[in-house]
């Protein structure tokens, strides 16, 4: 979808390439409202493509006239590198990776107490999603006994274990589903799901 900024340098370029133009003959050439011509005007001003000859006659640069003619996209957005690092936050995979390496031995019910904030979606879910993965990929190791049943009808809750020898660092694993990979920033190692 073409920008109107790009749709009035285009009309522009071939109703008057090296002609005076006004935002009144723009908006009868494009019929566009005269806010968009407005605020088109100024985008390609400030990227150099139109001048001001006179006060209300606009002509376009040569760098406007090489634009039209090349269909150069005109997109909004920062120009250049932009200082500072790029906030991340914390989610709840993270929280329970940090959980896992602290206590080496747990239940999905023991993450959920150590990781949810109240404002997820179906927590256990989620972590079980996780943590299945993780044992997939060998990071975790499901254990054969179960924690003790808290009702008559209960199996007991599954438990994993973080072995000290398969604890890849302290930055959380991420899923790859599309590829059926995990991935380990610590070492950049891609860890295929058995």
């Amino acid at each position: 979808m073409a920008w109107i900024a790009e749709l009035l340098l285009t009309a522009i370029a071939q109703a008057k390439p090296r002609e005076c133009f006004t935002a009144k003959d723009v908006e009868l050439a494009t019929g566009m409202t005269a806010k968009q011509v407005e605020n088109a005007i100024g985008k390609l001003s400030r990227h150099a493509l139109i001048e001001k000859t006179q006060p209300g006659c606009l002509r376009l640069t040569a760098a406007g006239r090489a634009a039209a003619e090349g269909g150069q996209k005109l997109r909004s957005g920062p120009r250049g590198r932009q200082p500072g690092a790029r906030g991340r936050s914390e989610g709840m995979r993270v929280r329970a990776w940090r959980a896992m390496r602290v206590r080496r031995k747990f239940s999905i019910a023991d993450l959920v107490m150590l990781t949810a904030q109240g404002g997820e979606r179906d927590p256990e879910s989620n972590l079980l999603k996780y943590v299945r993965a993780l044992t997939r990929a060998g990071i975790l190791v499901e254990l054969k006994h179960r924690e003790a049943p808290t009702s008559l009808t209960s199996n007991g809750a599954k438990r994993w274990w973080l072995m000290e020898s398969r604890d890849p660092g302290p930055l959380a694993p991420t899923v790859r589903w599309q590829r059926n990979q995990v991935y380990d920033p610590n070492s950049e190692v891609l860890h295929d799901m058995a």
